[in-house]
């Protein structure tokens, strides 16, 4: 329930970027494909060179800086009840290991998202939501939930390195 009214409110505000297609309504991992491909053909159309970077950012829910993603939701407007219980799902994390039938010491989870919550997914979109803010004008970009993608195409190979 929180979930979807986090979404809901997220996706009616636009508050999500267009280039994050991952775990979102109406939107698949072929987005990602037919994007490239239709770069892609564009720059050959035009005679271009074309040059593309994929990353795949390791450890992406691990990693999440949890005070930025409370940042996020304040600036999305977003203040009361529902970041409240945010900041307290995210809070106090602790986990354990089990191979077989036996347990690890417990850990505490100090940065990141938990793994395997649905509430976790709309947080970590939402924060990775900046990194196409950082994209510059000539760059084609898109994002698929951890896996980003910049591309860029010219008449010049020496202009495409520069840009990316």
């Amino acid at each position: 329930m929180v979930n979807g009214r986090l979404v809901f409110y997220l996706e009616s505000n636009n508050l999500i970027s267009d280039l994050q297609s991952g775990f979102r309504k109406q939107r698949w991992t072929t987005d990602q494909f037919v994007r490239l491909e239709t770069w892609v053909r564009e720059g050959l159309a035009n005679r271009e060179h074309v040059a593309a970077i994929l990353f795949d950012l390791e450890k992406a829910y691990d990693t999440t800086w949890k005070y930025g993603i409370l940042v996020d939701l304040f600036k999305a407007g977003l203040r009361g009840c529902l970041p409240i219980f945010i900041s307290k799902f995210l809070e106090n994390r602790h986990f354990r290991v089990r191979v077989g039938s036996t347990l690890s010491d417990q850990f505490n989870q100090e940065t990141g998202v938990p793994q395997g919550s649905i509430l976790s997914v709309t947080l970590f979109n939402l924060k990775i939501n900046s990194i196409v803010n950082c994209i510059r004008p000539g760059i084609d970009s898109s994002l698929y939930v951890d896996d980003f993608l910049a591309c860029a195409r010219s008449q010049q190979m020496r202009s495409i390195e520069r840009q990316l």
